[in-house]
């Protein structure tokens, strides 16, 4: 971030520190660059009644999409997982805070490590769900390609005895 998005994170600190960093970087980014009435980062640093307006914007979107996602969470567990998962608490404890946008390798890093486990996670719960279904589906099939192949063996066998008849009834018709 640079040092106006620092005096930014200052004016509003009190609806900053509702946000996690990476929208705070977001948010600076939007409001600097907006199509209509673009601000300077001037304008942006000092206490302007649209930028806080901007803000509390931000902050009820975050904190909806925060409840939103407390009442779906529980559905998800309960329906895809078996696992323990630790609960926000202990995962925000676990973590040290990221205040400024200079941590973006890092904040992907952390997101890739937690995709990779989540995947992990879903492709063994599809393993114990699908297996059972993949395993019949495959002894049905060998099952139809064992049928399968008998019944071509006996239509052969037929096309053989097919051959000798008419040999013989060629043959018979040639001696009479």
């Amino acid at each position: 971030m640079t040092q106006r998005a620092m005096k930014f994170n200052k004016a509003y600190s009190s609806l900053i520190n509702k946000l996690p960093p990476s929208l705070v970087c977001e948010a600076w980014s939007r409001i600097i660059s907006r199509k209509r009435n673009p601000m300077t980062e001037e304008e942006a640093s000092s206490i302007n009644p649209l930028v806080e307006s901007f803000l509390r914007h931000e902050v009820n979107r975050y904190q909806k999409k925060l409840k939103y996602q407390r009442k779906s969470w529980p559905l998800l567990k309960n329906s895809l997982y078996d696992t323990d998962m630790p609960d926000q608490e202990t995962q925000t404890q676990d973590t040290a805070p990221i205040y400024t946008c200079e941590h973006e390798e890092e904040i992907d890093c952390r997101v890739k490590k937690e995709l990779d486990s989540l995947s992990r996670q879903l492709l063994e719960f599809n393993e114990k769900t699908f297996d059972p279904f993949i395993q019949e589906i495959t002894k049905r099939l060998e099952e139809q390609d064992s049928v399968n192949n008998k019944l071509h063996s006996e239509n052969d066998q037929q096309k053989l005895k097919l051959h000798k008849a008419e040999k013989l009834l060629a043959s018979l018709s040639i001696n009479k």
